[in-house]
């Protein structure tokens, strides 16, 4: 995490994960959609109560970017007979072990061994037969590496003040202690960038060199926009340069963002407590309704069109932007107090 572009960009993916809702849903036959339960699974609401929803959902999906697998204890079962809550666990605390010979495996965490129904395991991707997910550390060790030695080079040569090497030569034959000597007196009064004064007959020849020839600002950069590609994150939200961006294509490179690349890392967690942490036949669902919006003129046109052709009734599309029914603002004479009154620019 010690590179800014790799730090900020898992930062933005987490970020987006914990700050959307999600809730647990059922399918409705009557209606023929899945209807949002009026009372949520307290596995649900509450992950784990020792921490906020927001910072569970962060945790879990910052464990799916860098090691590929997020894991919890589970807790006491409720009156439907599942989990009332989870425990993490860190992802580089478990370990496995596993039977060659019949394939069954055990997950290590302290020294305790659990078996994988004992334990939430959210993978977040791996190859067939194999037990485990694979983060970005796994995937690009290597070449994280590569980029991390650049940065430590890059900032040695700019802590010495992007001083060249020299040539020094002396009047005279030195030893190779003399010399040993001469380079070291040269390199404590480089590195202070304190000016210096040479014997006579001396000669201080400096070699040519400057971060643009030795391509340290391009290769920082080209890092950057890699570690954008490696996190599937537009470049822009990295502050990396790149085609103007209109208000328009921003907003369109938002929702892909969200679909492309903030979903690999929602779905498995939503699909993994749809599996093992609620009845079955309810779903867990992430809320990308609010994050995927286009902006409000083509929202409205769009909830009119729908409208005017029967697909959406008014009050489904005043759902769609957080408006109660027309019905329960007639019943009470007023909007209600915790929903905000449309601005003269949104009636019109």
């Amino acid at each position: 995490m010690g590179l800014p572009p790799f730090g900020r960009g898992v930062a933005l993916l987490a970020n987006a994960v914990a700050g959307t809702e999600w809730f647990a849903a059922r399918w409705d036959s009557d209606q023929g959609i899945y209807q949002r339960l009026a009372n949520q699974p307290s596995v649900v609401a509450s992950p784990d109560p020792d921490v906020t929803p927001w910072l569970y959902r962060w945790a879990a999906a910052e464990d799916g970017i860098l090691y590929g697998n997020h894991f919890a204890l589970l807790g006491d079962p409720d009156s439907t007979g599942y989990p009332s809550r989870i425990m993490p666990v860190a992802a580089d605390d478990v370990w496995i072990m596993s039977d060659p010979a019949t394939g069954d495996y055990w997950l290590s965490v302290n020294g305790e061994l659990y078996g994988p129904s004992d334990l939430l395991h959210v993978n977040y991707g791996n190859r067939s037969g194999e037990a485990l997910g694979r983060g970005i550390l796994a995937q690009y060790c290597d070449w994280l590496g590569g980029a991390i030695a650049a940065e430590y080079h890059a900032g040695s040569y700019f802590a010495g003040g992007a001083l060249p090497p020299a040539v020094l030569q002396s009047p005279q034959v030195l030893t190779q202690t003399q010399a040993d000597e001469l380079k070291g007196a040269w390199r404590s009064v480089a590195n202070t960038r304190e000016p210096v004064i040479l014997p006579m007959g001396y000669v201080l020849t400096p070699l040519v060199s400057n971060a643009e020839q030795n391509q340290l600002v391009q290769s920082r950069q080209w890092n950057a926009e890699a570690i954008a590609m490696m996190l599937g994150i537009p470049p822009y939200k990295l502050g990396l340069p790149g085609t103007t961006m209109t208000y328009q294509n921003v907003e369109t490179a938002d929702i892909d963002f969200i679909r492309d690349s903030v979903s690999r890392y929602a779905d498995p967690l939503a699909a993994a407590f749809t599996k093992w942490l609620v009845p079955r036949g309810t779903v867990v669902r992430f809320d990308w309704a609010g994050r995927m919006r286009a902006d409000q003129n083509t929202t409205s046109n769009v909830l009119r069109t729908y409208v005017d052709a029967g697909i959406l009734t008014s009050d489904e599309a005043r759902a769609v932007i957080g408006r109660p029914p027309l019905m329960a603002i007639a019943e009470k004479g007023t909007t209600p107090a915790d929903v905000p009154e449309l601005t003269p620019a949104e009636v019109s």
